[in-house]
């Protein structure tokens, strides 16, 4: 059985391998079995350290080492600056609901709701009306991209209906036309689950300083005491340019200073999301400036297995209702269902292996399906000489592949929840981001995957880590990412 350490992947050229460490010239995969590798019979290997990553070998990947001594560590607090689940602040009696029951600051009320950020987004159209233009794409079938998305069947009884009936309208009474019942938002069956830091999605090469999000679940409202819909909805919002990715993530950073879930972290964390989500964040942006990036909605319960996968963009053309409204997009880097196990996507694979491996790849558009399944079958690609570490790290790229086989996950990296409880995270988010030992600049534990193919594979990663590692090359002034982002999907 061989191991390989994941987390982090070193680019082509003169880019900072950890915290400080530098390479001159272009890597190569020579020797990669001497790095990465290790013999089932021998103990497990330790995550390579700067002299590894200094050398001209480059292994398939590493688990990022944040060098203490060439970038003085700053404690990243993981819990209240990245992926912030603390019921304080998604159960806040003030920002999560339209109807308090409590004394609220001034301007707080309903800020981090569903129905508060459809209504930032909807531009000059009624909120309820673009809330319902967006439901009913699940109810109708369509063509993006060329591929099918089928109607999801069960969206009506499961999540339209009840929230039609809480609204004071009949089960079954049109979303949008003729006869439409208005949706009541402040019964809006979603619930916030995280706020979610993603300066790691830097890309500086177009000035996008990384992303902010909101994970929501379904709630179902048929009978009281019934457990949530199994469906996220998140709301990925890229940070506006206004503020260089330093600002932005220093902000962040900030959080630590308070005690978390307290009024005075809650009042900052708001600072923050009100900059982030209000219309005219980023002027000359759809809907009177909106910041959202995409909607991505991840679900079984409304049409049944296999679960599905959504990107929805606001348009940008146009004139009218429509025009404001979200549609569905092909899905980042992953390929139809219908491509699965294909002659295209064995050719594909093979082509462009190199590119593949060094996580540089780029899934053509014509292949792109409007909605993608988990579990996508990678496991078998039927192309002779592919290394299952390609088709390992092309299927961990999409979005379906991320979010199940590939990261040992059950689908969603945040988990839905009923209300009391906090969201637990999936293993690829869940693992500590702790060191080692003080000022120590590895982690002291690794999530493994057993690779779902027959290939004896082991991988091993430490996503917390990685994104920790990114703020601190941030807040440290080094302008190049360190690391792939992983997760992004």
């Amino acid at each position: 059985m061989r191991t390989h350490w994941m987390g982090g992947f070193a680019p082509l050229v003169a880019l900072a391998l950890g915290c400080g460490q530098e390479v001159d010239e272009p890597l190569t995969r020579e020797g990669q079995e001497a790095d990465e590798v290790a013999d089932e019979d021998e103990p497990a290997a330790t995550p390579p350290g700067p002299e590894a990553l200094a050398s001209d070998e480059e292994p398939l990947d590493v688990v990022t080492f944040c060098d203490p001594a060439a970038n003085p560590p700053v404690p990243v607090n993981f819990p209240a600056e990245m992926v912030i689940t603390n019921l304080a602040v998604v159960e806040d009696p003030c920002r999560t609901t339209l109807t308090p029951t409590v004394a609220c600051p001034a301007g707080s009320v309903g800020v981090w709701t569903f129905a508060e950020l459809m209504s930032r987004m909807s531009g000059t159209v009624p909120a309820n009306v673009f809330v319902a233009e967006w439901l009913r794409t699940f109810e109708l079938g369509s063509v993006v991209n060329g591929f099918p998305v089928p109607a999801r069947a069960n969206v009506r009884p499961a999540l339209i209906d009840p929230w039609l009936v809480a609204s004071g309208c009949a089960p079954g009474a049109p979303l949008v036309g003729a006869g439409a019942c208005p949706l009541d938002l402040t019964r809006a069956p979603f619930r916030l689950l995280a706020i979610v830091n993603r300066v790691d999605l830097e890309d500086a090469t177009v000035g996008e300083p990384g992303e902010l999000r909101f994970v929501f679940g379904a709630v179902d409202l048929r009978a009281a005491g019934r457990p949530p819909l199994e469906a996220t909805f998140i709301f990925e919002y890229e940070l506006p340019s206004s503020l260089p990715i330093f600002d932005w993530t220093t902000r962040l950073h900030d959080l630590r200073l308070f005690p978390l879930g307290s009024a005075p972290y809650r009042n900052h964390l708001q600072s923050i999301t009100d900059d982030v989500t209000l219309p005219g964040a980023e002027p000359g942006d759809p809907n009177l400036g909106s910041a959202i990036a995409q909607l991505r909605t991840n679900e079984i319960d409304l049409g049944g297995p296999p679960w599905k996968m959504r990107e929805y963009h606001l348009q940008n053309v146009g004139r009218g209702f429509d025009a404001q409204a979200l549609r569905m997009q092909p899905t980042a880097q992953s390929p139809d269902d219908s491509l699965n196990l294909s002659g295209p996507l064995d050719a594909f694979l093979a082509a462009n292996e190199p590119l593949i491996l060094d996580v540089a790849h780029t899934v053509p558009n014509v292949m792109l399906g409007g909605e993608t399944s988990a579990p996508m079958l990678w496991d078998e690609t039927g192309a002779a000489g592919i290394l299952p570490e390609t088709r390992h790290l092309f299927g961990f790229a999409t979005c379906s592949g991320c979010h199940t086989d590939e990261t040992n996950t059950a689908f969603t990296h945040v988990n839905t929840r009923n209300a009391g409880v906090a969201s637990t995270l999936s293993p690829f988010l869940g693992v500590s981001a702790a060191p080692a030992a003080p000022g120590s600049g590895n982690p002291a534990a690794f999530q493994t995957v057993v690779d779902p193919a027959p290939s004896g594979l082991v991988f091993q990663y430490n996503e917390p880590w990685r994104r920790v590692c990114e703020v601190r090359r941030i807040l440290g002034g080094a302008a190049v990412p360190y690391t792939r982002p992983h997760g992004a999907h």
